[in-house]
């Protein structure tokens, strides 16, 4: 008999689609004794901003480019152990990280389940971005009148262009403006060479973010001039956010 409810047991642990479906302590467990974990939150950028399992990183189910970022970011020769909300998207998501020849693990109740546990939750107020490569500011443009959110391609091409030059890497990277929205950071004219660095992008209110960023320039003029920008992706669920940007620079 015990052996029978241990069959059971077991089959309710190991799902058909190929993974594994822990309660929390099973899954803390794990984060715990294996080093060789990937902890991964596969919810919108918005929703890992809002809290998170410590040490999670944040890649959307949702995102177009999914596959392509599990590809630049995972490593496939170590556990994954995943989560979402309540373990709705984890499932299917987890029943793709098994499909794909991971040893794949889903936190069942999500981090729902995991907060009424009473464990911890990062609530750090950090909004996760990438760089967009391949665009510069139209000369025709106008720098006065940059907002400070884009919201769809065409709005981009008013004031940038692609710079693509050979190769892959020299693609423009692809803004898929149905699920993501730009924050664009253009300076004046310069014959210095200037790199724009990002300091943070912080939630600072309930609709307000903040972009802090500082300016590295160098001292030698050359004989030609350039206009710095930084394109900023961020989930599209910032939309209607305020932007307050601050910098020693003038914006």
């Amino acid at each position: 008999m015990k052996r029978l409810l241990f069959v059971f047991a077991l089959f309710g642990l190991i799902s058909c689609n190929g993974y594994k479906n822990l309660s929390v302590e099973e899954f803390q467990q794990m984060i715990s004794n294996d080093p060789t974990v990937q902890l991964l939150d596969i919810r919108t950028p918005a929703e890992y901003a809002e809290g998170h399992l410590i040490g999670a990183v944040n890649i959307n189910w949702r995102d177009a480019d999914f596959s392509q970022q599990v590809q630049e970011q995972l490593d496939p020769s170590r556990p994954v152990l995943l989560y979402c909300q309540t373990s709705r998207r984890s499932a299917a998501a987890a029943s793709w990280f098994s499909g794909n020849g991971y040893k794949t693990y889903n936190l069942r109740g999500g981090i729902q389940a995991w907060s009424n546990a009473g464990k911890k939750i990062d609530r750090s107020l950090e909004v996760p971005y990438r760089l967009a490569t391949g665009y510069f500011f139209r000369n025709d443009a106008v720098i006065d009148i940059l907002p400070h959110r884009i919201t769809s391609e065409d709005q981009l091409l008013n004031y940038f262009g692609m710079a693509a030059t050979m190769g892959e890497e020299g693609i423009p990277t692809t803004i898929d403006f149905e699920r993501s929205m730009v924050i664009p950071i253009v300076l004046p004219p310069t014959d210095k060479a200037t790199t724009i660095v990002i300091q943070s992008l912080l939630r600072t209110g309930d609709n307000q973010l903040t972009l802090a960023f500082h300016v590295d320039r160098g001292n030698e003029s050359r004989s030609y001039t350039i206009i710095p920008c930084n394109l900023l992706v961020i989930d599209g669920s910032y939309r209607d956010y305020d932007i307050l940007i601050t910098s020693p620079e003038k914006y």
